[in-house]
């Protein structure tokens, strides 16, 4: 599947906006195409503020018009996110890294305080679970070429819109890590 690469400054900009992340959540969690009202709802603010930033989100080709409907005389536009990945790119050497680095750090702050506030309710016996497995572990660049590939593919099976099943948000970073010495 090809990634969006967002390869600028004023992409950058436009998909790390706050209010823009927590309308691709709730579309994320939702599963099924929404209209800006909707989201409106969910996320707290205007349905004219959600339209604002779902064209944005258009423009990146991160949300794309799912379908429309006549409801009481007006066609209503439903909205889902793209199944594409976005790619932040973290590698070019463009001038950008801290922005780059910016954009993920939000991305990874808000899975951990979603998966902070599933911890603190708790979770009775029997019901999903949840986890964070940190550790070290050795792999060779196939091996890691084979995890990365096990991972991408598991979740692009998964990834479906309206797929049975809870929505569950994840955040992964496996990276090869200088050893003592090695910096």
């Amino acid at each position: 599947m090809d990634a969006i690469v967002l390869s600028g400054k004023r992409e950058l900009d436009i998909f790390v906006n706050p209010q823009r992340q927590n309308l691709l959540r709730a579309m994320r969690v939702a599963g099924v195409p929404m209209t800006p009202k909707q989201l409106s709802a969910r996320v707290g603010i205007s349905p004219s503020a959600v339209q604002h930033h779902i064209r944005k989100l258009l423009e990146l080709g991160v949300v794309e018009l799912s379908h429309t409907e006549r409801i009481h005389g007006i066609t209503a536009s439903y909205y889902r996110v793209s199944p594409r990945d976005v790619s932040i790119g973290v590698l070019p050497r463009d001038g950008l890294g801290e922005e780059r680095l910016a954009c993920i750090q939000g991305a990874l702050s808000a899975v951990f305080s979603g998966y902070a506030d599933y911890v603190r309710r708790g979770v009775a016996e029997g019901e999903q679970f949840g986890d964070a497995l940190t550790g070290v572990i050795r792999l060779n660049h196939d091996e890691a070429r084979e995890l990365y590939g096990m991972i991408r593919r598991f979740l692009d099976e998964r990834r479906r819109e309206g797929r049975d099943g809870s929505p569950w948000e994840y955040a992964l970073i496996a990276y090869p890590v200088a050893e003592a010495g090695d910096a």
